[in-house]
């Protein structure tokens, strides 16, 4: 194992707390292209607020936790990130080529700012294989399934996006 597949193993867990979001997205190449999506809201594990304090702290801001010369009082301790990922039916990886996270209940000027980490082509492969990890065991179902839902909801209305309605995904396990 890598040293970035037991980080992704070890930081990088799903929150079941909240669905996962069906929709669609759109590039350009010659012509439009439309393909589904499904994103994900991810914990706020340890691994992942440092790698955001250090790029918050990389753009000039307090970082929320104390890192470095920042002790706790020196810290925007009333803030908190949310971390989001999605797959998708487009690229290669089925990795979207990036996490993102946004910044809340921040007293800094960067306050509801989103930014990215991005992965190589080997961390979205490992990234990939995570999700298919827990959504299989959390979900009953693996990353393919869960596009195709996305898919089906695109054919059925093409300007749906929110949670899957239940109704399909009881199809799919029955």
């Amino acid at each position: 194992m890598t040293l970035m597949e037991g980080f992704i193993r070890d930081e990088i867990y799903i929150d079941f707390g909240s669905e996962p979001l069906f929709g669609q997205d759109q590039l350009y190449d010659s012509f439009p292209v439309v393909f589904p999506t499904v994103d994900f809201a991810l914990m706020d594990t340890n691994g992942l607020c440092r790698i955001a304090d250090r790029i918050r702290k990389d753009a000039g801001y307090v970082p929320l936790y104390p890192l470095d010369e920042y002790a706790q009082e020196q810290t925007d301790q009333d803030g908190w990130y949310a971390f989001y990922v999605g797959i998708n039916g487009c690229s290669k990886t089925r990795m979207n080529s990036c996490i993102e996270f946004w910044v809340g209940n921040s007293q800094s000027p960067d306050n509801e700012e989103i930014y990215t980490i991005d992965l190589s082509l080997d961390e979205q492969l490992y990234l990939y294989q995570r999700l298919d990890c827990q959504c299989r065991k959390y979900l009953g179902k693996t990353c393919m399934e869960l596009l195709k839902d996305a898919e089906k909801l695109m054919e059925e209305d093409p300007h749906y996006y929110g949670p899957c309605p239940k109704s399909i995904a009881a199809e799919e396990t029955t």
